[in-house]
């Protein structure tokens, strides 16, 4: 059992009034299913996903794109060190294994928890009227450096998370679009 002990600071914008109990289902979490509608913007393009997401604590990640309908059915496990790479149309199994952090997808709300527990000194809680947010960092990819996720007040669910390169350029904009938390 990990015991999640952080900080929390807050701005003097709108209510300053956080604790732990304001956020404790995000850091509470054993697993989750989420569909969300994912943008990806690179140099060159934007891509856009409906992608539905499923994580069990200390046991298999896993994300499965529902559009755009030329990539439907492909499904992305992660388990420990092993990734399963299936195409569920063409009845299509890759495995890869050994390959030292490719198991982290910094979409899983799971992997922001983790990169918050890990840099609480780096990271700041807040909020609005109508949101919670919590920003931290990645230590290791200058092109998902800084991470922010908004958690609706009034739910306490997460409704979008926005990641951003070394430059502070969003590459990935998550919209949430249904959350069950566990």
């Amino acid at each position: 059992m990990i015991i999640c002990i952080f900080k929390v600071k807050t701005n003097k914008v709108g209510n300053t009034n956080i604790n732990q109990d304001d956020v404790k289902d995000i850091f509470k979490m054993k697993e989750y299913e989420a569909e969300v509608e994912v943008t990806v913007t690179s140099n060159k393009n934007e891509n856009k996903y409906k992608i539905k997401q499923q994580y069990k604590k200390n046991s298999i990640s896993t994300q499965e794109i529902l559009e755009p309908e030329s990539l439907k059915g492909i499904k992305i496990t992660t388990e420990n060190n092993k990734i399963t790479l299936e195409n569920t149309d063409l009845n299509l199994t890759k495995i890869f294994e050994g390959y030292n952090g490719i198991e982290q997808n910094d979409m899983d709300l799971h992997k922001f928890i983790k990169d918050f527990e890990n840099n609480i000194s780096k990271s700041n809680i807040y909020q609005n009227d109508e949101e919670i947010i919590i920003e931290t960092i990645s230590e290791n990819n200058k092109y998902v450096k800084n991470k922010t996720l908004y958690i609706n007040r009034k739910t306490g669910k997460p409704s979008t998370m926005e990641i951003k390169d070394i430059n502070k350029k969003i590459t990935v904009y998550i919209v949430y679009n249904k959350v069950e938390m566990k």
